[in-house]
This record gives structure tokens, sequence and C-alpha cells, in this order.
């Protein structure tokens, strides 16, 4: 389990009354959790307005999957990562964008948000550009990891890890971050909720 489940549900149901899912373009709704990939098959995930659809694929004889973009009015197809371990995805309710988290490496996750026509935003840097106190917490395990959307502008954002040096410490963040546009200048970090204790194997943040 991540961090403070109970924190977690209780913030979800402050910022979005309706806990089962986020309403979309057209009374549409997208699901309530992200889509977990790699699967055995591939996997299609369409937008809520139907536009855009994000097909993970499994494994390849090259030893990679890979996730793709179509867009289908122009039949465009384009690949949006090739993924060693694992990722999950979700849809923004108003289909311009998706974050999507890679999990890449045992002691590492990184967080993004990808508009459907653009450059992808780095959630990582965006958090500790603007939260120094992030930035202090020394850490071998990171994790940065988009939890939902909360509406078409904000994001619920967890970063947590732990470090191995003495004495060895396990900490998590909470973040709304707050959209404007697609630019990481734009957008704004609020911390939620905060914890910083000794390390414990508890199960917390993926330990």
């Amino acid at each position: 389990m991540r961090v403070g489940i109970a924190v977690l549900a209780l913030v979800c149901c402050l910022a979005n009354p309706s806990p089962g899912s986020a309403v979309g373009v057209g009374g549409k709704s997208t699901p309530k959790l992200p889509v977990v990939l790699p699967a055995r098959k591939s996997v299609r995930i369409p937008s809520p307005d139907g536009r855009w659809v994000l097909i993970g694929s499994p494994f390849s004889l090259s030893g990679q999957q890979t996730l793709t973009l179509v867009d289908r009015t122009t039949g465009r197809q384009t690949v949006v990562k090739h993924y060693d371990r694992s990722i999950d995805v979700a849809w923004n309710p108003d289909s311009a964008s998706f974050f999507l988290n890679d999990a890449y490496g045992s002691n590492v996750e990184d967080a993004y948000l990808y508009p459907t026509q653009g450059e992808p935003l780095e959630l990582d840097d965006l958090i500790l550009n603007q939260d120094p106190d992030a930035r202090r917490v020394p850490a071998d395990h990171m994790y940065f990891h988009v939890g939902r959307w909360l509406s078409a502008k904000t994001m619920l954002v967890e970063y947590c890890g732990h470090n191995s040096a003495s004495p060895a410490e396990q900490f998590d963040f909470l973040y709304r971050i707050d959209l404007n546009g697609l630019d990481p200048h734009g957008a704004s970090v609020r911390r939620i909720f905060h914890r910083v204790r000794p390390l414990r194997l508890s199960g917390e943040c993926r330990l």
C-alpha cells in the first residue's frame, strides 16, 4: 500500500466529492484508478471524448514494451514510450493529456504529464524545484507517482522513498498540482501532507 491510505482517501473526498469517477467532456467519465501495464495482450485505453486511444503492447522481440498514442481522426500513431518494467496511465477528463508513471527500476519511479500534442512535463523536477523540503531529504530510493486526477486541471501526486544511510529514514510527501496549461512555470505545487520517520519496512511506498 502507498502512504497514508486514510489521509489519501480524505484528501480525495474533500477535493472531489464524487469518489467513483472524474466527470469528463459531455458527461463521460474516466476510471478512478490508472491502467497498469504491461498486460499479457495489447490494451486499448480510449480518451473520454473518443478522439484518442493509448495502446499498450506487450513484449516485442527487442524485449521492450511500447505505449502508442493514436489520433482516431487522422489515424496518426505516435510512440509515447518504450518501457522495460511497468507503467501506469490515466486520461485527463478533458482528453487533452494523460499522466504516466514509469517504474523503470526497483528503486526509482518517475511521473510525467503527456499532452496529446506537445512535449511531456516531468513532474519530478516540477516538485523538487518548488518544494525545498523535498530537495533536502536524502534518498537512494525515490518514487514519484500520480495517484489520480482530481479535475481536468488538478492532480494528486505522491513523492516517497527512503535512504539507506544511517540513520535510515523513510519519507512521504503528498501534493496537489494545479495546472495552467503545460508550461512548468505556470503549474503550482501545493504540499498537503509530509512525514519523515525512521525506516520501517512496512509495505509503504513499495518498500
